[in-house]
């Protein structure tokens, strides 16, 4: 057999079997996340929603008890509580009694993006960051829920 035709083989084989693992993974976190969302979705219905469910990203936390790693998925404001929904499954909640303050920042945990400004609430032990559509209609709703006046933009 040509040196070419096992390489191809080798480059193929070796494709189908990384897809292979990729779907699983997939499916194993798409049916996680479907389990939380309506576990979220059960929960949220005992609440008053301020701001219902829209596409964020989480920018992680120096709060401990916060997870660092950032993600993509879906956010929240209630009478209660601010939520995050990662697409890995992973519910992140913060008390709104737990809030001590709210700012913007074009700069998060060293961490910049074109055209983002960061949403940051402060809790006692550090802030917890998100990119969200609307961050002003956010800051504005989140001070509303929480009583505190936002930073000043600068």
């Amino acid at each position: 057999m040509n040196i070419a035709v096992q390489i191809v083989l080798l480059v193929v084989g070796t494709s189908v079997v990384l897809g292979l693992v990729a779907g699983v993974i997939v499916l194993i976190y798409r049916g996680k996340y479907r389990s939380a969302a309506a576990q979220l979705e059960s929960e949220l219905t005992a609440e008053t929603v301020v701001r219902p469910f829209e596409k964020g990203n989480y920018r992680g936390a120096t709060a401990p008890g916060y997870p660092s790693v950032k993600n993509n998925g879906r956010i929240a404001l209630t009478r209660r509580r601010l939520v995050f929904l990662t697409l890995t499954g992973t519910t992140i909640s913060v008390p709104l009694d737990a809030i001590t303050g709210l700012r913007l920042a074009k700069v998060f945990k060293g961490s910049v993006a074109g055209g983002w400004t960061h949403l940051v609430v402060r809790t006692a032990g550090g802030e917890i960051g998100f990119y969200v559509t609307d961050t002003a209609a956010w800051l504005q709703a989140l001070g509303e829920a929480t009583g505190l006046t936002p930073d000043p933009v600068g």
